[in-house]
């Protein structure tokens, strides 16, 4: 997370957070749900969403409430082909299924990870392609991989609500990512899941993991794939 410059256009800033909330909900929101959600004002809120709508970036439904716009969904295609990521790592991503665990690539917003893709065995590989939205951070190798290429300064801010929210939560993930910088990899447990992840580029724009049930004896093993795999990605996008 870059700082902020010396005098930030909160407008602007604001309404890029309504417009990521808007982005990631299944179902249309009220105004009042959203000004609650990001601590805004009702009144300041329904003026941003009025005019996201205008711009096509929001539609407003006939219960009042509002949802992505197909704007949206442009700017969101228009992004993804100018960057070229999906296209040039799909061919990668799809030569890892044959490692029979879930196979990821993400990125980072705030304490959120954005699947680009997410698939898992038995799917056909082009159904990783949008099946899944987004993770918290912190529960996953992919989000604690990219959480460890901040400063502590820089994550003091962007994980402030779980500082607040849960102390013992902050502390296991500061343990978690200390770690992750010193080994190289995101590592994150769930039951007997285990999510390994290697953050891509210089400096890191997106995450690859692979995840399931992952023997510890395994790890350096699916590290190393996950290593060939990123250096391929990583040479593709360079070119």
């Amino acid at each position: 997370m870059n700082s902020l410059p010396a005098q930030p256009n909160q407008s602007l800033i604001d309404g890029v957070r309504l417009l990521q909330r808007l982005a990631i909900t299944q179902e249309p929101l009220a105004v009042t749900l959203l000004a609650r959600e990001l601590g805004l004002e009702i009144t300041r809120t329904n003026r941003l969403v009025k005019t996201l709508a205008h711009l096509g970036l929001a539609y407003r439904t006939q219960s009042r409430k509002y949802a992505a716009g197909p704007a949206m969904h442009v700017l969101a295609a228009q992004s993804l082909f100018g960057s070229g990521l999906i296209q040039r790592a799909l061919p990668h991503l799809e030569k890892l299924s044959s490692q029979g665990h879930i196979v990821a690539l993400g990125v980072l917003w705030e304490d959120q990870i954005s699947y680009l893709y997410h698939w898992s065995p038995g799917l056909p590989t082009y159904a990783g392609l949008g099946r899944v939205a987004v993770c918290p951070a912190e529960r996953s190798g992919m989000g604690i991989i990219l959480l460890a290429q901040n400063s502590d300064e820089a994550l003091a801010s962007i994980l402030r609500r779980h500082r607040s929210a849960n102390n013992s939560s902050y502390r296991k993930l500061m343990i978690n990512i200390r770690r992750a910088r010193k080994t190289g990899y995101g590592e994150f447990m769930a039951g007997n899941s285990r999510s390994l992840a290697l953050a891509l580029g210089t400096p890191p724009y997106a995450a690859l993991a692979l995840s399931g049930r992952i023997r510890s004896s395994k790890v350096a093993q699916k590290v190393a794939i996950l290593s060939q795999t990123k250096a391929a990605i990583e040479e593709v996008m360079n070119k």
